[in-house]
């Protein structure tokens, strides 16, 4: 097997040295990039998924994804060339006989063999069983005829995956449709016409007629008829996923380019923040989707799930990208223009995005059913992990769930609800476990605060704060964490960190603090924490000094009993002052709290939705049958899936503008998925008898939380402009 890092390495400079100087020429003038396509051969691309057995480079679907995606980065025709040619491959290497294998494989894998699909007909796009094209066994052979449309290598390829019905009287009709590899050279092959398109350049895109073609029956992929159909849609997996890499490509490309467009000195679009969360998080439902096939796992739904989400981020980007960049970005001679052509193309291909939604709510349905959970599973997690989550998990839907909206209402009863959590050790996740704590991951801890916000939003949110106080504290001196994180991490004191920085004055009486702070949850707390107006130390308050006004009544988030401090005249001990790491460690963990307990109301909200479009009728079937549901229920899976991962992936680093990105995406997919719940629900989402209003409610606070997102759109543009 090929080595993934060399190989990637060696896309990148192929297209970095060689595609990008030539693609906009090639583009333009719509011109076969014979050159690029000779190269790609030479890198063994045609091989890339075919087993070293059969010349192959035996690459697993994860570097295959990346290097479609390094490749669109340059020239999205390119990948479209390699990617028909692999679908077809992969049939013959899935479904075919072994004497097809060692015939048609290494030809394959050589570029000998140009490969391409043969589905699509002028009457049956994703309607795939609506074909009409024939095949008629005659003696050793198969007499093809029929019409087939878009085929990607038409006329530059010699190789294709036909599909063509062998038996019209069977039923379901599917059954009797079956796959042949059609090879040019016999009479009754033509290429009617190469169809122009907006964008994809450069690859032909071909009509091809067959007029009593012969296949030798030797090519009946797999030698039985009948197997046809399911033999193509086992590839549409890989197909989808390929899709997904194609779009974050050009998506990435996009990006780049309006980020190239900024003026140096000036204050750079916030938008650079919303693309930037959007290729991140289309990448990751990529390299997910890929993970779980490369796993032998089922992926079906994931899959289409990646395939939305990134080519609709992919075409929002090169949207946005084309308004940072101005009238500029509209001129051929800039490649901005170009994605914007190219990407629709990723939005009805392998099937359009509005029938991908119908097969992803089905999906749901047939894998979940009412079961709470959907789209959680934890199984790539290690053991201890697993046992953690599913405790935590346990814990909310017995403990939590059932009193939640009695915790809204009741401030000391959410404080002892979140100090019980002290003996499952969530309070001390992060306290080392010499100082009576679990040690855990920044990560597993994002796991943790989305079980328990999918319960109750708001102790998921005084968790957050608690948890984010003893990150910083774990940095400080040995005082200080003996001090305090003992404490902290068996409930025995609560502490919560202040969304904005405090003012500190020094004079003849020492340190003190000036002005107040607003909003601040004070339900069982002890401590507050909150950054100077530096932003170099944090200090640690003890709630005895300090005058704490009347509750206020909020939104959403009840139960959290904010208050105004008033803080003028606090004095502010030496020891009380955390520097170093302190601030920026509090801040980051802040920031992912904030996006797990987004990610958990959403899930709440989103399992509520699915439960009840199969519990609801309407015109005598479920809701869950009907097409606008559906949509809903799949937008609103795919979001939240990808505001998770890209939550768990910021948890992972240390960088703050991917906390801030992860934050921005996850808060605002919560305001949109709780919305699109409650339409779901109709009048009844409306009421306090469901919890969608609290969803709805609670997930309003979010996008204002720590500065609010405007702010953190702004900081993150600045800090991705510069690097």
């Amino acid at each position: 097997m090929a080595s993934a890092t060399s190989m990637l390495a060696a896309v990148r400079a192929f297209v970095d040295n060689e595609v990008q100087p030539v693609a906009a020429e090639l583009e333009h003038a719509d011109a076969y990039p014979s050159a690029l396509v000779a190269r790609m051969r030479e890198l063994g691309l045609f091989g890339a998924l075919v087993p070293a057995d059969y010349g192959g480079l035996g690459l697993d679907v994860s570097t295959y994804a990346r290097i479609v995606e390094e490749l669109c980065r340059g020239f999205m025709s390119l990948a479209g060339v390699v990617n028909s040619h692999t679908m077809a491959a992969l049939i013959v290497l899935q479904h075919g006989t072994d004497e097809q294998k060692r015939r048609l494989l290494p030809r394959f894998a050589a570029g000998q063999a140009r490969g391409g699909l043969c589905l699509t007909e002028p009457h049956a796009g994703s309607d795939v069983q609506a074909i009409r094209t024939v095949a008629r066994r005659a003696g050793d052979a198969y007499a093809i005829t029929g019409t087939k449309m878009f085929v990607t290598n038409g006329r530059e390829g010699n190789t294709f995956a036909l599909l063509a019905v062998t038996d019209p009287a069977a039923r379901p009709r599917h059954r009797g449709m079956s796959c042949f590899i059609v090879e040019k050279g016999a009479p009754g092959l033509s290429v009617v016409k190469s169809i122009g398109k907006l964008g994809y350049k450069g690859v032909d895109t071909a009509e091809l007629l067959f007029e009593d073609f012969r296949c030798p029956a030797a090519n009946l992929v797999g030698g039985v008829e009948g197997r046809g159909f399911a033999q193509v849609m086992s590839g549409l997996e890989t197909g989808r996923i390929n899709i997904a890499a194609r779009a974050v490509g050009v998506a990435q490309a996009a990006y780049d380019e309006a980020r190239s467009t900024v003026t140096v000195g000036a204050a750079p679009s916030s938008a650079l923040a919303d693309m930037a969360a959007g290729v991140g998080a289309a990448r990751l439902l990529t390299y997910w989707a890929a993970g779980l096939k490369d796993r032998s796992q089922r992926c079906d739904l994931e899959a289409g799930m990646a395939k939305l989400y990134a080519s609709e981020t992919a075409h929002a980007v090169a949207t946005t990208a084309l308004r940072v960049a101005g009238p500029p970005g509209l001129r051929t001679a800039r490649p901005l223009e170009r994605y914007y052509r190219d990407t629709p193309l990723m939005i009805i291909g392998e099937g359009t995005n509005e029938i991908q939604r119908t097969i992803i709510a089905r999906h749901l349905v047939q894998r979940y059913g009412e079961r709470p959970g959907a789209l959680t599973s934890h199984d790539g997690e290690v053991e201890a992990t697993r046992e953690m989550v599913f405790a935590v998990r346990l814990f909310a839907e017995k403990e939590i769930a059932p009193i939640a909206a009695e915790l809204e209402a009741d401030a000391g009863r959410l404080a002892s609800t979140v100090r019980s959590l002290g003996d499952l050790g969530v309070l001390g996740a992060l306290v080392p476990v010499d100082l009576g704590g679990l040690g855990l991951d920044t990560r597993t801890v994002a796991l943790l605060l989305e079980e328990l916000a999918r319960a109750s939003g708001a102790l998921g949110a005084l968790v957050a704060g608690h948890l984010a106080v003893t990150a910083a504290l774990e940095s400080a001196g040995p005082l200080q964490r003996t001090r305090y994180l003992p404490h902290l991490a068996r409930g025995e004191r609560l502490a919560t960190l202040l969304h904005e920085p405090v003012t500190t004055i020094d004079d003849h009486a020492g340190r003190r603090l000036r002005g107040s702070a607003s909003a601040v949850a004070t339900a069982g707390i002890d401590l507050f924490a909150a950054a100077d107006a530096t932003g170099r130390a944090l200090l640690i308050l003890d709630r005895a000094r300090v005058r704490v006004g009347a509750a206020a009544t909020t939104l959403g988030l009840r139960g959290l009993g904010p208050r105004e401090l008033d803080l003028d005249g606090v004095p502010v001990d030496d020891d009380a002052l955390l520097a170093g790491e302190a601030p920026a460690r509090a801040r980051h963990v802040a920031l992912l709290g904030v996006a797990a307990t987004a990610v958990g109301i959403a899930q709440a909200a989103f399992e509520a939705a699915l439960r009840y479009s199969q519990q609801r009728s309407t015109f005598g079937r479920p809701i869950a049958e009907h097409q606008a549901v559906q949509l809903k229920l799949a937008d609103m899976a795919t979001a939240i899936t990808a505001a998770r991962l890209l939550t768990y992936d910021a948890s992972a680093s240390h960088d703050p503008v991917a906390a801030g990105l992860a934050k921005i995406l996850a808060s605002e997919t919560a305001c949109a998925v709780t919305l699109e719940s409650m339409r779901i629900h109709g009048g009844y989402g409306y009421t306090t008898e469901f919890p969608v209003e609290r969803y709805y409610r609670d997930a309003a606070h979010l996008p204002a939380a720590l500065g609010g997102n405007e702010r953190e759109r702004a900081a993150a543009a600045r800090r991705l402009a510069a690097a």
